[in-house]
């Protein structure tokens, strides 16, 4: 393999660290020779095998020496190559899409062509960290328009594989999120013991005390190849697997990680994500929950319609039949926060030991889902949906779909406690005047929510109930007596728990 002047020669150096994206090291010296700087790009060959790929460069005086590369195992894997094995590096020209970023940051708005750019190069790595985190921002502040929105999800199912089901209708559900309860975890059982087929792909918790699938997880196993859930959907009708272990959009996966950091969430972005998810499971009718509370993702309700009206049209565009459903997230979905709790609470509804707000929505929304896909004539499907649940039939299907994913447990009285437990009681009698959301989240994962499956809070009272000074308001459940320690005072200093109050403001 030829070196011209502007490549060098070096011997490979292997990191055994994933860094989850294409980065190499080279000595400060080689850099200068190459005229590179820090996440700059330069190009890989592996003079053995001809493989070649581009990564962002970083430099060092200490980690490799002189005409010596460092590679993580991401780039080592690309490339095939071996410690001490000939490596041709040169310098790489900047990506086009940096400038449609540019744009972007400007104002103006992207083509699909232009966009489709930008979401492959992020699939590919060939952006940095810095450029790719600066479009996020520029589309958080710019947002996108319609066009745009429809252009980021078809580039996002196109790079992503696709979920082909032989049979049936395919139907699908999705919250925008911030608020408890794995309504999920009801609805998915009680739709396809409708005779439905609801190929469930969820997150795990990014700002919440558990997503579906760490609760799901408690149950049985969620990473689950294309393959199982394709096989079990056919057989059984639903499925409630991660969808991170798919692959069904991995560009979009990328983007949410950019996104975490700084908690962006531009609007246009959410909708291109979640749709972009249900069309690569081949979902044709599809019910979007967007919860509104003054501590939710969705804080208005002008917001949450705008939202809606949005998500329905790019739904149309994309061959979809899309319903939103704005829901109250100023108040607790169910009475637990955390994987363990959380699931516990979904088998109790389903083996009818309780009925509570929490199955009351969860029938509401797949009551719904059945309406818009023809199952049940208008104004029936909570009904149905209901029915279903209270027949057993919901807990059967349940439970038939734990053991095809690989059966941890079956039933809620099964599921273990947590090591420690602190009860937090009322300093005073009263009436309960609101019952903050976010801080009884907050409490949960500072008690090791999500991470430890077991940890959480178990809430104990509701808005409007009037209490005595003594009263039991919640349970905080943790792994660890230091962690369960942090949360005790987290909870008494932030109190999520309001009592009303008469005195507005006192003048003298």
């Amino acid at each position: 393999m030829k070196i011209d002047r502007y490549s060098q020669e070096m011997k490979a150096k292997p990191f055994d660290i994933e860094a989850g994206k294409l980065i190499s090291v080279i000595h400060e010296i080689d850099a200068k020779e190459l005229g590179v700087f820090p996440l700059d790009r330069i190009e890989i060959t592996n003079r053995k095998n001809g493989k070649h790929i581009v990564t962002v460069v970083d430099t060092t005086t200490t980690m490799v020496r002189e005409n010596e590369i460092g590679l993580f195992k991401d780039v080592q894997k690309a490339l095939g190559i071996k410690k001490g094995q000939g490596a041709i590096v040169r310098q790489s020209p900047q990506p086009e899409s940096v400038a449609l970023i540019k744009k972007k940051i400007k104002g103006e708005a992207l083509s699909a062509e232009e966009i489709n750019e930008i979401v492959q190069d992020i699939a590919y790595n060939k952006l940095s960290e810095v450029e790719a985190s600066a479009f996020m921002t520029a589309a958080y502040i710019q947002g996108y328009d319609l066009e745009e929105t429809a252009a980021m999800t078809r580039a996002l199912i196109a790079d992503g594989r696709r979920l082909k089901l032989k049979r049936g209708a395919v139907l699908d559900k999705h919250s925008i999120g911030g608020v408890n309860g794995r309504t999920t975890m009801v609805i998915v059982p009680i739709v396809a013991a409708a005779g439905c087929m609801i190929p469930k792909t969820s997150s795990r918790s990014i700002t919440s005390a558990a997503g579906t699938a760490d609760s799901m997880e408690v149950l049985a196993k969620v990473s689950l190849p294309i393959a199982k859930i394709k096989k079990i959907t056919e057989k059984i009708g639903g499925v409630i697997a991660w969808g991170g272990a798919v692959e069904l959009a991995p560009a979009d996966d990328k983007i949410i990680k950019i996104e975490h950091p700084l908690s962006l969430d531009p609007e246009g972005q959410v909708i291109a994500s979640v749709l972009a998810k249900k069309a690569s499971v081949g979902a044709q009718f599809v019910v979007i929950d967007l919860p509104v509370g003054p501590d939710m993702k969705v804080n208005s309700l002008e917001k949450a319609e705008e939202m809606a009206k949005k998500f329905v049209e790019i739904g149309k565009r994309l061959g979809m039949k899309v319903e939103a459903v704005i829901t109250n997230g100023a108040e607790p979905c169910g009475k637990t926060f955390g994987a363990a709790l959380e699931a516990k609470s979904v088998l109790e509804i389903l083996e009818g030991k309780k009925f509570d707000n929490m199955a009351q929505k969860s029938c509401e929304l797949a009551g719904t889902l059945l309406e818009l896909a023809g199952k049940t004539p208008k104004g029936t499907g909570f009904k149905v949906a209901r029915e279903i649940l209270q027949s057993g039939k919901a807990l059967k299907k349940m439970q038939e779909i734990i053991k095809a994913q690989g059966a941890k447990i079956l039933e809620s009285k099964k599921i273990p406690r947590a090591k420690f437990t602190e009860k937090i009681t009322a300093e005073k009698s009263g009436k309960i005047s609101g019952i903050n959301v976010r801080k009884l989240i907050d409490t949960a994962r500072t008690a090791g929510a999500p991470v430890h499956k077991l940890a959480g809070l178990e809430l104990f009272v509701e808005k409007g109930q009037e209490i005595k000074k003594g009263t039991v308001l919640f349970e905080i459940h943790s792994e660890n007596k230091q962690k369960l320690g942090l949360a005790k005072k987290f909870a008494l200093e932030s109190r999520p728990i309001e009592f009303g109050q008469t005195i507005i403001e006192k003048i003298a």
